[in-house]
């Protein structure tokens, strides 16, 4: 239950960041984090924030943060590397609020063993006629 209830808060607080309403978005960001404090998705849109407000020394600080509470948590990593980089340039588009579900590719091999218990690497046959 809780999940959902910050699961909510932060679907709001993006909202209200792509509406430009930062004092909102701030509100809904600390009710999420009094929900879960250990969840870097808050300090990544407190980041977001004044990023956007042109503070990149206090964006960064957030990015960290976001970093140091969850290093597997790949919008924090990447809005740190963006802001970070020498021909930085905003651009909301490249913002990444949210994890994003990664689509695995789907490979044309699969691994066969043999006897002797060794892979080898066979093309899948197509199906689609």
């Amino acid at each position: 239950m809780r999940y959902i209830i910050f699961e909510s808060y932060i679907e709001k607080a993006i909202e209200e960041i792509t509406n430009r309403n930062f004092s909102q978005a701030k509100e809904y960001i600390h009710l999420a984090i009094l929900e879960d404090d250990a969840s870097p998705k808050t300090h990544n849109l407190l980041g977001i924030i004044e990023e956007i407000a042109g503070d990149l020394s206090l964006a960064g600080k957030h990015y960290r943060a976001a970093y140091a509470l969850d290093p597997t948590f790949k919008p924090a990593r990447e809005n740190l590397e963006r802001i970070t980089k020498f021909y930085y340039r905003l651009n909301i588009k490249n913002i990444d609020f949210v994890e994003k579900l990664e689509l695995k590719e789907e490979t044309p091999y699969v691994i066969e063993h043999d006897c002797n218990n060794v892979g080898h690497l066979i093309k899948k046959i197509s199906r689609n006629l």
